[in-house]
């Protein structure tokens, strides 16, 4: 079974070259990719629409795509982040997010992906200033042991 098919995909990317390869590894694996290049259309688009998972591209040129990040824990939506410079090129507050070393590779792409599906959504810890918990966690039922957010494997 093929979680992705059919799943919404936020990819973030400035570069248009790499940008462009991205959603075809996406479309690929069968996902209903939107695309954003810059840091007020992501934010717009995590505003208005509803997204399964993410693909951010930590550096936007002038901007980081933080804000995004989190918008997206807000709302419970599982993000992996795509850079260069790996896990060492976060700020510390997001280290435990799953990175994807640039460039990208297709197989590695669906594999963290389909991870996140799975539940390997990341904890958030670090010593940021906000908490260790999701949106969906601020209801009426109990966050996970682990303070962790799953993504609904029912659609």
């Amino acid at each position: 079974m093929n979680l992705l098919e059919g799943r919404r995909v936020l990819l973030v990317e400035d570069e248009s070259l790499v940008a462009m390869m991205a959603e075809d590894m996406l479309l690929d694996l069968g996902c209903e990719v939107i695309v954003a290049m810059r840091l007020d259309k992501a934010v717009d688009y995590v505003h208005a629409e509803t997204f399964d998972l993410a693909v951010l591209d930590v550096n936007l040129g002038d901007a980081l795509s933080y804000p995004v990040a989190n918008l997206l824990r807000e709302r419970c939506t599982p993000f992996l982040f795509a850079t260069g410079y790996g896990a060492r090129g976060l700020e510390e507050t997001y280290r435990s997010v799953p990175v994807l070393q640039k460039p990208y590779q297709a197989a590695l792409m669906a594999h963290l992906l389909n991870q996140l599906l799975a539940g390997g959504a990341p904890t958030w810890g670090g010593s940021g200033p906000e908490p260790a918990t999701c949106a969906c966690h601020r209801s009426t039922e109990a966050p996970s042991a682990d303070g962790s957010f799953q993504a609904d494997l029912a659609r």
